[in-house]
């Protein structure tokens, strides 16, 4: 997979998930959004499961995993789109 395409990936998906996060935050805070070309596929209630949903629906890889939360999180592999 080209590391740039995905890296575009993950900055689309993340600017869509910054702009409509006060939403999400009213029904899902604390879950974790599995996130697919500026678009939620599904809210998980962890990273782990979010990523085999995203494995399973998306070999190609091009996804990425954002905590529903107003603080900083750092989700290592997971917030960089993993394979």
């Amino acid at each position: 997979m080209d590391a740039q395409i995905l890296s575009q990936e993950v900055d689309a998906n993340f600017d869509f998930f910054q702009r409509r996060l006060a939403e999400f935050l009213k029904f899902e805070a604390g879950k974790f959004a599995l996130l697919r070309h500026r678009a939620v596929i599904g809210f998980y209630p962890d990273p782990g499961a979010a990523d085999q949903e995203g494995h399973v629906k998306f070999p190609d890889g091009l996804y990425s995993i954002q905590e529903v939360t107003d603080e900083p999180v750092n989700l290592g592999l997971y917030s960089n789109a993993s394979h």
